[in-house]
Protein backbone atom coordinates (compact mmCIF):
# COMPACT_ATOMS: atom_id res chain seq x y z
CA UNK A 1 0.00 0.00 0.00
CA UNK A 2 1.15 4.00 -0.73
CA UNK A 3 2.49 5.93 1.99
CA UNK A 4 1.41 9.33 2.49
CA UNK A 5 2.45 12.94 4.59
CA UNK A 6 -0.37 14.00 6.50
CA UNK A 7 -1.49 16.60 9.11
CA UNK A 8 -4.46 15.33 11.64
CA UNK A 9 -7.14 17.76 11.68
CA UNK A 10 -8.93 16.47 14.86
CA UNK A 11 -9.53 13.63 16.62
CA UNK A 12 -12.75 12.16 16.27
CA UNK A 13 -15.22 10.21 18.51
CA UNK A 14 -13.65 6.75 18.83
CA UNK A 15 -10.04 8.36 18.98
CA UNK A 16 -8.81 8.22 15.18
CA UNK A 17 -7.70 11.31 13.59
CA UNK A 18 -9.31 13.09 11.00
CA UNK A 19 -7.14 14.21 8.08
CA UNK A 20 -7.12 15.29 4.38
CA UNK A 21 -4.80 13.76 1.81
CA UNK A 22 -5.28 15.40 -1.92
CA UNK A 23 -8.81 16.06 -0.90
CA UNK A 24 -9.87 12.58 0.44
CA UNK A 25 -10.68 11.96 3.92
CA UNK A 26 -8.24 9.44 6.01
CA UNK A 27 -8.53 8.01 8.91
CA UNK A 28 -5.90 7.32 11.20
CA UNK A 29 -4.94 6.42 14.78
CA UNK A 30 -2.68 7.13 17.34
CA UNK A 31 -2.35 11.20 16.20
CA UNK A 32 -3.12 14.16 18.06
CA UNK A 33 -4.56 17.38 16.47
CA UNK A 34 -2.14 19.29 14.01
CA UNK A 35 0.66 16.50 14.01
CA UNK A 36 2.39 15.55 10.97
CA UNK A 37 3.26 12.35 10.19
CA UNK A 38 3.51 9.72 7.46
CA UNK A 39 1.45 7.08 7.00
CA UNK A 40 0.61 3.58 5.19
CA UNK A 41 -2.66 3.54 3.78
CA UNK A 42 -4.19 0.08 4.31
CA UNK A 43 -7.65 0.15 2.50
CA UNK A 44 -8.94 2.91 0.07
CA UNK A 45 -12.48 3.27 0.06
CA UNK A 46 -14.72 5.41 -1.84
CA UNK A 47 -15.22 8.24 0.38
CA UNK A 48 -12.31 8.05 2.78
CA UNK A 49 -9.19 5.65 3.30
CA UNK A 50 -8.13 4.13 6.30
CA UNK A 51 -4.10 4.31 7.41
CA UNK A 52 -2.08 3.63 10.19
CA UNK A 53 1.52 6.07 11.46
CA UNK A 54 4.36 5.15 10.22
CA UNK A 55 6.45 8.36 11.93
CA UNK A 56 5.39 11.11 13.49
CA UNK A 57 7.52 13.77 11.94
CA UNK A 58 6.30 16.86 13.85
CA UNK A 59 4.89 15.86 17.44
CA UNK A 60 2.43 17.67 19.36
CA UNK A 61 3.50 19.43 22.43
CA UNK A 62 0.59 17.25 24.04
CA UNK A 63 1.33 13.81 23.22
CA UNK A 64 3.35 11.70 26.05
CA UNK A 65 4.87 8.55 26.76
CA UNK A 66 2.40 5.93 27.20
CA UNK A 67 2.80 4.56 30.71
CA UNK A 68 1.66 0.92 30.28
CA UNK A 69 4.24 -1.40 28.82
CA UNK A 70 0.88 -3.51 26.68
CA UNK A 71 -0.59 -0.21 24.96
CA UNK A 72 -0.90 -0.10 21.63
CA UNK A 73 -1.33 -3.88 21.55
CA UNK A 74 -4.04 -4.16 24.62
CA UNK A 75 -7.98 -3.50 23.58
CA UNK A 76 -8.25 -1.44 26.40
CA UNK A 77 -6.84 2.30 26.13
CA UNK A 78 -6.51 4.31 23.19
CA UNK A 79 -5.34 7.59 24.76
CA UNK A 80 -2.23 6.99 26.44
CA UNK A 81 -0.18 9.16 24.55
CA UNK A 82 -2.41 12.02 24.87
CA UNK A 83 -1.60 14.29 28.56
CA UNK A 84 -4.88 13.94 30.32
CA UNK A 85 -5.91 17.38 30.79
CA UNK A 86 -5.77 17.62 26.89
CA UNK A 87 -7.69 14.32 26.74
CA UNK A 88 -10.57 16.08 28.39
CA UNK A 89 -10.29 18.77 26.05
CA UNK A 90 -10.50 16.76 23.07
CA UNK A 91 -13.41 14.73 24.52
CA UNK A 92 -15.35 17.97 25.28
CA UNK A 93 -14.84 18.85 21.57
CA UNK A 94 -15.97 15.31 20.23
CA UNK A 95 -19.12 16.27 22.08
CA UNK A 96 -20.05 19.59 20.79
CA UNK A 97 -19.38 18.23 17.35
CA UNK A 98 -21.21 15.11 17.49
CA UNK A 99 -24.22 17.18 19.09
CA UNK A 100 -23.75 20.19 16.17
CA UNK A 101 -24.44 17.58 13.47
CA UNK A 102 -27.09 16.44 15.27
CA UNK A 103 -28.43 20.46 15.19
CA UNK A 104 -28.79 20.01 19.48
CA UNK A 105 -27.64 23.21 21.25
CA UNK A 106 -24.90 22.44 24.13
CA UNK A 107 -24.80 24.11 26.69
CA UNK A 108 -21.54 24.82 28.76
CA UNK A 109 -20.27 21.42 29.01
CA UNK A 110 -19.23 21.26 32.65
CA UNK A 111 -16.58 18.37 33.33
CA UNK A 112 -16.80 15.69 35.83
CA UNK A 113 -13.79 13.41 36.42
CA UNK A 114 -11.41 11.88 39.04
CA UNK A 115 -8.03 9.69 39.30
CA UNK A 116 -6.76 9.04 35.64
CA UNK A 117 -4.51 6.08 37.28
CA UNK A 118 -5.71 3.21 39.42
CA UNK A 119 -9.32 4.09 39.11
CA UNK A 120 -10.88 0.81 37.21
CA UNK A 121 -12.48 -1.30 40.23
CA UNK A 122 -14.32 -4.04 37.55
CA UNK A 123 -12.83 -5.66 34.78
CA UNK A 124 -13.05 -8.34 32.51
CA UNK A 125 -10.13 -11.18 31.82
CA UNK A 126 -10.54 -13.62 29.40
CA UNK A 127 -8.21 -17.18 30.04
CA UNK A 128 -6.10 -15.38 32.75
CA UNK A 129 -5.13 -12.08 30.41
CA UNK A 130 -6.96 -9.23 28.20
CA UNK A 131 -7.76 -9.36 24.72
CA UNK A 132 -5.71 -7.61 21.97
CA UNK A 133 -7.37 -4.56 20.11
CA UNK A 134 -10.09 -6.22 17.65
CA UNK A 135 -8.36 -9.74 18.09
CA UNK A 136 -9.29 -12.98 19.58
CA UNK A 137 -5.55 -13.01 21.13
CA UNK A 138 -5.08 -12.97 24.78
CA UNK A 139 -2.23 -10.80 26.15
CA UNK A 140 -1.16 -12.13 29.54
CA UNK A 141 -0.36 -9.34 32.21
CA UNK A 142 0.82 -9.18 35.36
CA UNK A 143 -0.13 -5.22 36.09
CA UNK A 144 -2.65 -3.12 34.66
CA UNK A 145 -1.93 1.20 35.54
CA UNK A 146 -5.46 1.88 35.56
CA UNK A 147 -6.77 -1.39 37.41
CA UNK A 148 -7.46 -0.68 41.39
CA UNK A 149 -4.57 -2.17 43.76
CA UNK A 150 -7.49 -4.66 44.45
CA UNK A 151 -7.20 -6.03 41.11
CA UNK A 152 -3.59 -5.55 40.69
CA UNK A 153 -3.02 -7.49 43.99
CA UNK A 154 -4.54 -10.27 42.51
CA UNK A 155 -2.66 -10.11 38.96
CA UNK A 156 0.47 -9.77 41.04
CA UNK A 157 0.53 -12.40 43.54
CA UNK A 158 -1.57 -15.56 40.89
CA UNK A 159 0.50 -16.03 37.63
CA UNK A 160 -1.52 -16.44 34.10
CA UNK A 161 -0.91 -20.05 34.07
CA UNK A 162 -2.88 -20.35 37.17
CA UNK A 163 -5.88 -17.92 36.32
CA UNK A 164 -9.25 -19.68 35.37
CA UNK A 165 -9.75 -20.63 31.63
CA UNK A 166 -12.58 -18.49 30.36
CA UNK A 167 -14.28 -15.52 31.42
CA UNK A 168 -13.49 -13.80 34.30
CA UNK A 169 -15.57 -11.17 35.74
CA UNK A 170 -13.88 -9.37 38.76
CA UNK A 171 -14.76 -6.23 41.14
CA UNK A 172 -12.49 -5.15 43.75
CA UNK A 173 -11.44 -8.47 45.55
CA UNK A 174 -14.17 -10.32 44.46
CA UNK A 175 -13.86 -12.51 41.21
CA UNK A 176 -16.01 -14.91 39.93
CA UNK A 177 -15.78 -17.42 36.67
CA UNK A 178 -18.21 -18.91 34.48
CA UNK A 179 -15.45 -21.41 32.91
CA UNK A 180 -16.88 -25.20 32.81
CA UNK A 181 -13.62 -26.67 34.59
CA UNK A 182 -12.74 -28.18 37.81
CA UNK A 183 -9.59 -28.08 39.80
CA UNK A 184 -8.36 -31.14 41.94
CA UNK A 185 -8.04 -28.57 44.90
CA UNK A 186 -11.14 -26.66 44.36
CA UNK A 187 -14.40 -27.10 47.00
CA UNK A 188 -17.90 -25.85 47.02
CA UNK A 189 -18.98 -23.20 49.86
CA UNK A 190 -21.72 -22.12 51.37
CA UNK A 191 -24.73 -21.34 49.06
CA UNK A 192 -24.52 -17.13 48.94
CA UNK A 193 -27.61 -15.80 50.31
CA UNK A 194 -30.95 -15.57 48.72
CA UNK A 195 -33.10 -12.59 47.75
CA UNK A 196 -36.49 -12.63 49.27
CA UNK A 197 -39.72 -11.62 47.54
CA UNK A 198 -41.08 -8.51 49.71
CA UNK A 199 -44.12 -7.70 47.61
CA UNK A 200 -41.97 -6.46 44.21
CA UNK A 201 -44.50 -5.43 41.76
CA UNK A 202 -43.34 -7.39 38.76
CA UNK A 203 -45.60 -7.01 35.32
CA UNK A 204 -45.41 -9.88 33.16
CA UNK A 205 -44.65 -12.44 35.57
CA UNK A 206 -45.49 -13.51 38.77
CA UNK A 207 -44.11 -12.66 42.25
CA UNK A 208 -43.36 -16.10 42.86
CA UNK A 209 -42.18 -16.95 38.93
CA UNK A 210 -39.45 -13.78 39.60
CA UNK A 211 -38.33 -15.12 43.15
CA UNK A 212 -37.71 -18.55 41.98
CA UNK A 213 -35.80 -17.03 39.05
CA UNK A 214 -33.58 -15.16 41.00
CA UNK A 215 -32.90 -18.08 43.72
CA UNK A 216 -32.09 -20.34 41.23
CA UNK A 217 -29.36 -18.65 40.10
CA UNK A 218 -27.80 -18.29 43.26
CA UNK A 219 -27.46 -22.10 44.13
CA UNK A 220 -23.67 -21.89 45.27
CA UNK A 221 -20.09 -21.34 44.61
CA UNK A 222 -17.27 -23.29 44.02
CA UNK A 223 -13.56 -21.65 44.87
CA UNK A 224 -10.22 -22.77 44.12
CA UNK A 225 -7.30 -21.87 46.01
CA UNK A 226 -5.04 -22.24 43.09
CA UNK A 227 -6.62 -19.63 41.44
CA UNK A 228 -8.05 -17.37 43.94
CA UNK A 229 -11.09 -17.13 42.16
CA UNK A 230 -15.04 -18.48 42.92
CA UNK A 231 -16.94 -20.07 40.51
CA UNK A 232 -20.57 -19.76 39.95
CA UNK A 233 -24.00 -18.50 37.86
CA UNK A 234 -24.25 -15.16 40.60
CA UNK A 235 -22.31 -13.43 43.50
CA UNK A 236 -23.96 -10.70 45.35
CA UNK A 237 -21.95 -8.36 45.84
CA UNK A 238 -21.69 -4.75 48.29
CA UNK A 239 -20.12 -1.95 47.51
CA UNK A 240 -20.05 1.37 49.96
CA UNK A 241 -21.33 4.91 47.65
CA UNK A 242 -21.75 8.09 49.65
CA UNK A 243 -22.35 6.23 52.59
CA UNK A 244 -24.95 4.25 50.91
CA UNK A 245 -24.82 0.32 50.38
CA UNK A 246 -25.72 -0.83 47.33
CA UNK A 247 -26.12 -4.66 46.41
CA UNK A 248 -26.12 -5.96 42.99
CA UNK A 249 -24.71 -8.91 40.70
CA UNK A 250 -21.21 -8.90 39.69
CA UNK A 251 -22.27 -10.51 36.73
CA UNK A 252 -24.48 -7.55 36.02
CA UNK A 253 -23.79 -3.81 35.44
CA UNK A 254 -22.49 -1.70 37.95
CA UNK A 255 -19.94 1.60 37.20
CA UNK A 256 -15.93 0.65 37.08
CA UNK A 257 -15.17 3.93 38.26
CA UNK A 258 -16.52 4.80 42.27
CA UNK A 259 -14.72 7.95 42.35
CA UNK A 260 -16.73 9.43 39.02
CA UNK A 261 -19.52 7.77 39.85
CA UNK A 262 -19.82 9.36 43.74
CA UNK A 263 -19.03 12.49 41.82
CA UNK A 264 -22.03 12.21 39.77
CA UNK A 265 -24.44 11.46 42.05
CA UNK A 266 -23.37 14.96 43.95
CA UNK A 267 -23.90 16.50 40.82
CA UNK A 268 -27.70 14.77 40.77
CA UNK A 269 -28.04 15.43 44.07
CA UNK A 270 -27.10 19.27 44.18
CA UNK A 271 -29.50 19.67 40.69
CA UNK A 272 -31.83 18.02 42.43
CA UNK A 273 -32.08 20.54 45.46
CA UNK A 274 -31.98 23.41 43.09
CA UNK A 275 -34.95 22.19 41.01
CA UNK A 276 -36.80 21.40 44.00
CA UNK A 277 -36.63 24.87 45.20
CA UNK A 278 -37.04 26.77 42.46
CA UNK A 279 -40.04 24.89 40.53
CA UNK A 280 -41.55 23.48 44.26
CA UNK A 281 -40.94 26.28 46.63
CA UNK A 282 -41.77 25.49 49.81
CA UNK A 283 -42.43 21.41 49.51
CA UNK A 284 -39.77 18.81 50.72
CA UNK A 285 -40.12 17.09 48.27
CA UNK A 286 -41.53 15.97 44.33
CA UNK A 287 -44.11 13.86 44.35
CA UNK A 288 -43.55 11.17 41.47
CA UNK A 289 -40.35 10.17 39.34
CA UNK A 290 -39.42 7.86 37.06
CA UNK A 291 -36.30 5.69 36.66
CA UNK A 292 -35.95 4.11 33.51
CA UNK A 293 -33.05 1.26 32.90
CA UNK A 294 -32.90 1.10 36.47
CA UNK A 295 -31.08 -1.59 36.84
CA UNK A 296 -29.65 -2.32 40.40
CA UNK A 297 -31.59 1.02 41.28
CA UNK A 298 -28.18 2.36 41.96
CA UNK A 299 -29.57 6.57 40.65
CA UNK A 300 -32.88 5.85 42.45
CA UNK A 301 -31.07 5.40 46.16
CA UNK A 302 -30.20 8.82 45.25
CA UNK A 303 -32.83 10.23 44.36
CA UNK A 304 -35.11 8.43 46.74
CA UNK A 305 -34.97 11.26 50.02
CA UNK A 306 -36.10 14.08 47.01
CA UNK A 307 -39.75 11.91 45.85
CA UNK A 308 -42.68 10.62 47.63
CA UNK A 309 -42.65 7.80 44.94
CA UNK A 310 -40.12 6.08 42.52
CA UNK A 311 -41.54 3.94 39.68
CA UNK A 312 -38.88 1.63 38.47
CA UNK A 313 -38.62 0.38 35.18
CA UNK A 314 -36.18 -2.49 33.66
CA UNK A 315 -36.35 -5.21 31.35
CA UNK A 316 -33.82 -7.13 33.34
CA UNK A 317 -35.93 -8.82 36.48
CA UNK A 318 -33.19 -10.15 38.43
CA UNK A 319 -31.72 -6.24 38.19
CA UNK A 320 -35.06 -5.00 39.85
CA UNK A 321 -34.95 -7.70 42.80
CA UNK A 322 -31.83 -5.94 43.85
CA UNK A 323 -32.94 -2.27 43.25
CA UNK A 324 -35.92 -3.73 45.65
CA UNK A 325 -33.40 -4.60 48.00
CA UNK A 326 -31.67 -1.60 47.76
CA UNK A 327 -34.48 0.74 47.99
CA UNK A 328 -35.82 -1.01 51.24
CA UNK A 329 -38.31 1.43 53.03
CA UNK A 330 -38.97 3.77 49.64
CA UNK A 331 -42.19 3.89 48.52
CA UNK A 332 -41.63 2.49 45.14
CA UNK A 333 -43.25 0.53 42.35
CA UNK A 334 -41.34 -1.48 39.66
CA UNK A 335 -41.86 -2.69 36.50
CA UNK A 336 -40.07 -5.49 34.91
CA UNK A 337 -40.07 -4.62 31.30
CA UNK A 338 -38.30 -2.88 28.51
CA UNK A 339 -38.73 0.84 28.24
CA UNK A 340 -40.76 0.47 24.88
CA UNK A 341 -43.04 -2.21 26.15
CA UNK A 342 -43.82 -0.81 29.37
CA UNK A 343 -44.12 3.21 27.25
CA UNK A 344 -47.06 1.25 25.12
CA UNK A 345 -48.72 -0.89 27.67
CA UNK A 346 -48.22 0.66 31.26
CA UNK A 347 -46.86 4.15 30.99
CA UNK A 348 -49.91 6.39 29.75
CA UNK A 349 -52.47 5.21 32.42
CA UNK A 350 -49.47 5.51 34.97
CA UNK A 351 -48.92 9.28 34.45
CA UNK A 352 -51.96 9.73 33.89
CA UNK A 353 -53.58 8.53 37.25
CA UNK A 354 -49.97 9.79 39.19
CA UNK A 355 -48.49 12.55 37.15
CA UNK A 356 -44.79 12.23 37.00
CA UNK A 357 -42.40 15.41 38.17
CA UNK A 358 -39.32 13.89 36.89
CA UNK A 359 -37.46 11.30 35.95
CA UNK A 360 -34.01 9.23 34.95
CA UNK A 361 -33.42 7.93 31.98
CA UNK A 362 -29.95 5.88 31.39
CA UNK A 363 -30.04 3.85 28.18
CA UNK A 364 -28.00 1.30 26.39
CA UNK A 365 -25.30 1.85 23.97
CA UNK A 366 -28.47 2.05 21.40
CA UNK A 367 -29.68 5.03 23.28
CA UNK A 368 -33.71 5.43 24.68
CA UNK A 369 -36.39 2.75 22.32
CA UNK A 370 -38.14 4.74 19.57
CA UNK A 371 -41.49 4.12 21.63
CA UNK A 372 -40.30 5.23 25.05
CA UNK A 373 -39.19 8.32 22.96
CA UNK A 374 -42.88 8.89 21.20
CA UNK A 375 -44.17 8.37 25.13
CA UNK A 376 -41.99 11.08 26.30
CA UNK A 377 -43.26 13.66 23.71
CA UNK A 378 -46.94 13.14 23.64
CA UNK A 379 -46.50 13.29 27.56
CA UNK A 380 -43.96 15.86 28.51
CA UNK A 381 -42.14 15.52 31.77
CA UNK A 382 -41.03 18.71 33.64
CA UNK A 383 -37.40 17.28 34.10
CA UNK A 384 -35.59 14.43 32.69
CA UNK A 385 -32.11 13.60 33.83
CA UNK A 386 -30.48 11.86 30.62
CA UNK A 387 -27.33 9.13 31.46
CA UNK A 388 -25.38 8.38 28.05
CA UNK A 389 -22.32 5.74 27.69
CA UNK A 390 -23.41 6.85 23.71
CA UNK A 391 -23.37 10.50 22.67
CA UNK A 392 -24.10 9.60 19.09
CA UNK A 393 -27.35 8.04 20.50
CA UNK A 394 -27.70 10.53 23.06
CA UNK A 395 -27.99 13.66 20.62
CA UNK A 396 -29.93 11.87 18.19
CA UNK A 397 -32.40 11.26 20.91
CA UNK A 398 -32.24 15.10 22.13
CA UNK A 399 -33.09 16.45 18.57
CA UNK A 400 -36.16 14.76 18.75
CA UNK A 401 -37.09 15.97 22.18
CA UNK A 402 -36.13 19.17 21.36
CA UNK A 403 -39.06 19.26 18.68
CA UNK A 404 -41.14 18.48 21.46
CA UNK A 405 -40.43 21.14 23.40
CA UNK A 406 -37.57 19.89 25.40
CA UNK A 407 -34.93 21.34 26.07
CA UNK A 408 -30.96 20.64 27.95
CA UNK A 409 -30.35 23.49 30.21
CA UNK A 410 -27.40 21.59 31.67
CA UNK A 411 -24.56 19.42 30.05
CA UNK A 412 -22.03 17.27 32.24
CA UNK A 413 -19.12 15.31 30.85
CA UNK A 414 -18.61 12.34 32.77
CA UNK A 415 -14.99 11.01 32.35
CA UNK A 416 -15.84 7.36 33.67
CA UNK A 417 -12.90 6.07 31.79
CA UNK A 418 -9.49 8.05 31.41
CA UNK A 419 -7.06 6.91 28.55
CA UNK A 420 -9.71 5.70 26.19
CA UNK A 421 -12.10 7.55 24.03
CA UNK A 422 -14.96 6.36 25.82
CA UNK A 423 -17.31 9.23 26.36
CA UNK A 424 -20.35 9.25 29.20
CA UNK A 425 -22.18 12.31 29.55
CA UNK A 426 -25.31 13.40 31.74
CA UNK A 427 -28.14 15.75 30.13
CA UNK A 428 -30.73 17.84 32.67
CA UNK A 429 -33.62 18.23 29.93
CA UNK A 430 -36.60 21.09 30.92
CA UNK A 431 -39.84 20.76 29.32
CA UNK A 432 -40.99 24.09 28.17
Amino acid sequence: MSTEVVTAQKLLYGGEAFALSEGKVVFVPGLLPGEVAEIQILQEKKDYNAAVPLKILKPSAYRVQPFCPHYGECGGCNMQHIDYTYQLQLKRDMLQDIFEKAKVSLPVIETVSGSPCNYRCRMQFHNGGLKAKASEKIIPIEQCPIATEEINRWLQTTDCAHRPQGKIQVFGDCRITTGHFFQPDAKVLVALPQQEDKGLKIVGKTKKQIKNKVKNRHIGTVQSPQTNCTLSLAVHHNKEVLHKDITFDIRGFFQSNLEVLEKTVTVLTKELTELLARYQPGKEKFNHALDIYSGAGTLSVFLAPFCNKITLVEHNRDALVYAHTNLQGVHQESYGLSGATWATTIGKKLVEKEPVDLAIIDPPRSGIEKELLTFLSVTPIPFIFYVSCNPTTQARDCSTLEKQGYRIKKFFFLDFYPHTSHIETLALLEHL
